[in-house]
């Protein structure tokens, strides 16, 4: 598990749109993970927590868009 993990995974789905589509339906943090983990990724729901956190720093106004947006709207928390 790690933050450079979590890293990537914040840029592939910033990108991707069919790597989003992944994630419908998930209804638990641990789907979420399971997802992640198949798709190669390993970090915990608590480092994925701090590069969104960390990225958020200074941030004003937040677009209602992209992966920000998208990560809101799944249970991964």
């Amino acid at each position: 598990m790690s933050i450079e993990s979590a890293n990537r995974f914040l840029e592939a789905v910033a990108y991707d749109e069919a790597l989003r589509s992944k994630f419908e339906g998930v209804s638990s943090p641990e789907d979420f993970l399971r997802i992640t983990e198949q798709l190669g990724y390993s970090f915990t729901t608590d480092e994925l927590m701090a590069i969104a956190k960390e990225q958020s720093q200074g941030v004003t106004v937040r677009r209602s868009t992209g992966v920000w947006k998208w990560l809101r709207s799944v249970k991964w928390v």
